[in-house]
């Protein structure tokens, strides 16, 4: 053991100066293993040096000053050495209470580190969604709570405080020009309660926590921006992204981004980081593995059936790379896909449209066209038909058409039924029925 040997005292701690350089160990004479690290800055700490199953292991106990002086550290060294000698590893036991009395901020930081190995197919969108809530919504309210210590009334409180904008606060951007507004709301709650359940659900898996009391709590609903295109802005926007491309107001890639979406009902990022590997020309269709689709968390790959127009939009592209739409710096996806969309949107009149309503348009088409919701979630990469239902929002016409059908077969049915007449009733029943057909007259007889 490198390092001076003495019995560590108070006084021979006060009269040691620090080390210029590298890290000075005084190993006590008294217990095996029990030692003082003094580094350059000063900085002054008790450890243990010991063999657990046949490994060296280090155990930091503390650094000197209350509570840790000599003796207590010499007595912590002891208690740690009786440990491991009946097969107790003491650093393990220690670990394990730090974590059981860690932080929120402590557990998420230790999920979004460990939590990717657990969930290899989990998208890298979604561990960015889950950071964002953390950092702007989970954070700034419960970082610093002992996650073992929050209950129901703590969570409750916290969905309504993120509900009622307490979190909400104006960003720097990147480039210190602009500044992103984060808002608070009913959907901001349910998305920061949806990350922190995750989170939890995930500590109780490793036995951290031993309950996710999210899964109690009455969750806010994520407000749904039900907007789906008409025929007649949906044949508007069609001709506009032609006419903006044209112009040069647009590119040529960001024009078929935004047919390809139309066209199949993917969503953004499924075309704007589509690779030439992931096109079946032959079989017309798309196969998205499953680290690029919502479905990779049940191992399934996706696939996008294309139309006739569809695949003589890719077929028309130019191969320049890995990507289908590469940006102009490396063989990565386009970027400024947002940006061209809001020229080519406000162009065509319809400033309230996202791109991802152009999906929920979709499904909308399909639905009023006939297709099943099973069909149409198919095509959409849904695993339940709620889902889908969530998505096609059809328009009156369509329910004024079943409303109809509904109607014509009541008419009908009465038509061909005979027709009823009071007199072919039998007395009891023309007696229990006249009061209802002529009350007036009825009532009046009576007196």
């Amino acid at each position: 053991m490198d390092g001076i040997r003495a019995h560590i005292t108070l006084r021979l701690i006060d009269a040691t100066a620090a080390p210029k350089e590298g890290e000075l160990r005084i190993w006590d004479t008294d217990v095996r293993g029990f030692a003082l690290r003094i580094t350059p800055t000063g900085r002054k700490s008790y450890c243990l040096k010991y063999r657990y199953q046949g490994r060296q292991r280090w155990l930091t106990i503390g650094e000197h000053g209350s509570p840790w002086t000599p003796d207590t550290a010499r007595s912590k060294a002891k208690e740690a050495l009786y440990q491991a000698s009946h097969g107790e590893d003491p650093q393990a036991a220690k670990v394990e209470t730090r974590l059981k009395s860690g932080t929120v901020k402590e557990l998420f930081e230790r999920y979004f580190v460990e939590g990717r190995i657990d969930k290899p197919l989990k998208r890298e969108s979604s561990w960015k969604v889950d950071q964002y809530n953390y950092k702007r919504h989970i954070e700034p309210l419960l970082g610093k709570r002992i996650a073992r210590e929050l209950t129901l009334s703590d969570l409750s409180q916290f969905q309504a405080q993120v509900a009622n904008g307490k979190t909400s606060v104006a960003v720097k951007t990147k480039s210190g020009k602009q500044h992103a507004v984060v808002k608070g709301g009913t959907g901001a709650a349910a998305r920061a309660m949806r990350a922190l359940s995750t989170m939890m659900a995930w500590a109780v898996r490793h036995e951290i926590l031993d309950q996710n009391l999210c899964g109690k709590i009455q969750k806010y609903r994520d407000q749904m921006r039900e907007r789906a295109l008409t025929e007649e802005e949906a044949s508007r926007l069609w001709a506009m992204i032609a006419d903006a491309q044209a112009a040069s107001v647009i590119t040529k890639d960001f024009a078929d981004i935004f047919r390809l979406i139309m066209l199949t009902g993917a969503r953004r990022n499924e075309i704007v980081a589509l690779r030439w590997s992931e096109v079946d020309f032959d079989r017309a269709r798309i196969v998205l593995p499953p680290v690029r689709t919502k479905m990779g968390a049940l191992n399934r790959s996706r696939t996008i059936a294309l139309s006739m127009p569809a695949l003589e939009i890719l077929q028309a592209v130019k191969r320049r790379g890995e990507h289908v739409f590469p940006s102009s710096v490396g063989d990565q996806p386009l970027v400024g896909v947002n940006r061209a969309w809001d020229k080519v949107r406000a162009l065509a009149g319809i400033p309230d449209v996202r791109l991802h309503d152009l999906r929920h348009s979709f499904a909308t088409f399909a639905v009023e066209g006939g297709a099943s919701l099973y069909h149409v979630g198919r095509a959409l990469g849904h695993t339940k038909t709620s889902t889908t239902e969530r998505y096609a929002h059809p328009s009156d016409a369509g329910a004024r058409a079943v409303a109809s059908q509904v109607a014509t077969r009541f008419i009908e049915t009465s038509v061909k039924r005979p027709a009823h007449r009071l007199e072919n009733l039998a007395a009891t029943d023309h007696q229990l029925l006249l009061p209802l057909l002529l009350p007036e007259e009825f009532q009046r007889n009576r007196t």
